[in-house]
């Protein structure tokens, strides 16, 4: 017991270094400005973006999970409910400190709300993350409080699962109407990123819950094995749509004659890539769906805490992935002035945005766990 606090009392101190490391770089970045990131007039969203649309679309994947037993009363998810709603709240958290810094002011993201664009999905966008941060919170309290299954309590369940899946469609919309750039143009980009969402938001639940049991001791997964188990199947299953969508994908970029997209294979992958296929996509997606598909990987603990890390890991790159390759080419009068490509690499201060976005998420995460009974059930 005195070693678990030790470790605990560790992590805090370890946390508490990022954390302040985090609000030194905001400083920073809020009287410096946003030359502090490797962005110039051709490659605009960078590092931080990345992280933000990462962690937005797994807190809604784990809004949509949590919305099996809040909203389709699938009661013996139940266990699971409370711990999911808070992982979203915290990990939207953590996302909202990623746009923040990647806004260059504070300013900026309320600003937006004061001077509204109707026909912008990124006004859109958010808006909807700000009401579901709010939802998700009000409806956390109330579940914190016994109140499960009120009409209250039910109204805010199917409003938050709602929301969590409009937002990814909206942040695909938000590439999909970019009709300057072809790799990003097309209805396709809003469901790969509500499939990739559901996709990170149960390999994080998997993960955290494998690690929390290992570092603790929990009894609950044993005693929930099947329950777990049961998780990682439809974890396999989303998995399988990821594929297909990725296959999809490839097929369409191998065989068109567009120009734009013949061009775009010349790209310098920022990963790395295999006979065209990228290498996150294989090692992040591709590996961990073919390890889901033995039945001894997908029952022990030791494989779902690697198959969920990977793809956590390989979504994260497949979203910097699409992000880069889409702004690596210069179009119109920036294509007489630079490059036929531009590479990137993120500054340090973009890698310090995204450890600061990680160390409130997981702070959250650890006091969540301390305080607030998440594996607590309606009585």
């Amino acid at each position: 017991m005195s070693e678990k606090k030790g470790l605990y009392g560790i992590w805090l101190v370890v946390l508490g270094i990022l954390i302040l490391l985090g609000l030194y770089t905001a400083l920073k970045l809020f009287i410096e400005g946003h030359g502090l990131f490797n962005t110039n007039d051709v490659i605009l969203w960078s590092l931080p973006l990345g992280v933000y649309i990462f962690l937005a679309l797994t807190s809604s994947g784990l809004t949509l999970l949590a919305g099996v037993p809040l909203v389709l009363k699938v009661k013996k998810y139940e266990p699971f409910a409370k711990r999911l709603v808070f992982l979203s709240i915290a990990t939207l958290m953590g996302a909202f400190v990623a746009i923040g810094l990647e806004l260059g002011s504070v300013q900026h993201m309320f600003w937006v709300f004061f001077s509204p664009n109707l026909s912008s999905p990124i006004w859109w966008l958010a808006l909807i993350y700000s009401v579901e941060l709010v939802v998700l919170i009000v409806k956390f309290w109330r579940m914190h409080k016994g109140d499960w299954h009120s009409s209250f309590s039910n109204t805010l369940g199917v409003i938050s699962f709602l929301l969590a899946m409009i937002a990814p469609l909206m942040i695909g919309s938000i590439f999909g109407i970019t009709e300057s750039r072809v790799t990003y143009f097309g209805p396709m980009m809003s469901i790969y990123s509500l499939v990739l969402g559901l996709l990170s938001g149960t390999a994080l639940f998997l993960l955290y819950s494998m690690i929390f049991h290992r570092v603790t001791g929990d009894g609950d997964v044993e005693r929930q094995t099947s329950l777990y188990n049961e998780f990682t199947v439809i974890f396999a299953y989303i998995a399988s749509i990821a594929v297909v969508f990725s296959l999809v994908k490839f097929a369409i970029e191998s065989a068109t004659t567009v120009p734009e997209f013949l061009i775009y294979h010349k790209f310098e992958h920022a990963f790395g890539a295999w006979q065209g296929f990228h290498f996150e996509v294989l090692l992040g997606l591709f590996l961990p769906f073919l390890l889901l598909l033995i039945p001894s990987v997908r029952r022990s603990v030791g494989g779902k805490t690697v198959t969920s890390g990977l793809i956590l890991v390989g979504t994260l790159m497949m979203h910097m992935e699409i992000l880069l390759a889409g702004q690596s080419h210069p179009v119109g009068p920036k294509a007489e002035q630079y490059p036929e490509f531009i590479s990137y690499f993120p500054s340090i201060w973009e890698w310090l945005v995204f450890v600061f976005a990680l160390a409130v998420m997981l702070l959250l995460y650890t006091l969540g766990e301390r305080y607030l009974k998440l594996m607590e059930v309606p009585q």
